[in-house]
């Protein structure tokens, strides 16, 4: 990776953390923002749709990381990069913890649908399946895959990502702002943690 392309990537990455800080001042509008998107979501709320995000959720939840977790380590070859992704998901799950704690957050009354224990802010879902999908399109996008192929599987990723946060917001565990804060977030965490593993998982 070029110096060029790592410039870009910590001036992008301190971008992303700028827009949190800025959520963050803005947080007196943070209600706004989260009865507006909530008042979008609740016309979904039916048994089915209750059924099938929560089966979306699930890919963000703690079991399923560790049984991704696990597959990376008997199926990819290269570990180096099995270690890398393992060594993501621990960063991004103390990150999450560290800032649940420092602002705590409590989860949203009275609209859950299903329960969940801990604060709120921001959402751990967010930032654990864009800090673990996030990190698969990078290594798609390195590997020697066809472009047919990487352009498939990066458009299935991320739409995975945006539906588990919506799963959290429709499921009434998480406001609007957790899901977008744990994204911008996870992304800026992202970016800086691919820089500096590059040179390994390349070397």
């Amino acid at each position: 990776m070029t110096k060029v392309k790592n410039d870009k990537m910590l001036i992008a990455s301190l971008i992303l953390l700028i827009i949190f800080i800025f959520l963050v001042f803005l947080h007196n509008y943070f209600n706004i923002i989260d009865d507006f998107v909530y008042s979008l979501v609740k016309p979904l709320i039916s048994n089915d749709m209750t059924n099938i995000m929560q089966f979306i959720t699930f890919f963000s939840d703690p079991i399923w990381c560790i049984l991704l977790s696990c597959l990376m380590i008997l199926f990819v070859k290269n570990k180096k990069i099995s270690k890398a992704f393992i060594l993501n998901l621990i960063l991004v799950f103390l990150l999450n913890y560290v800032l649940k704690i420092l602002f705590s957050r409590n989860r949203p009354a009275d609209i859950n649908l299903i329960v969940e224990t801990g604060f709120s802010f921001p959402s751990g879902h967010a930032m654990m399946s864009l800090g673990i999908y996030g990190f698969l399109i990078y290594l798609l996008l390195l590997s020697d895959k066809n472009k047919i192929s990487k352009i498939i599987g990066t458009c299935f990723l991320i739409l995975l990502i945006f539906l588990i946060g919506i799963s959290r917001i429709y499921l009434g565990v998480h406001y609007a702002t957790d899901v977008i804060a744990g994204f911008v977030i996870s992304a800026s965490y992202l970016l800086l943690f691919i820089r500096f593993t590059y040179p390994k998982i390349k070397g």
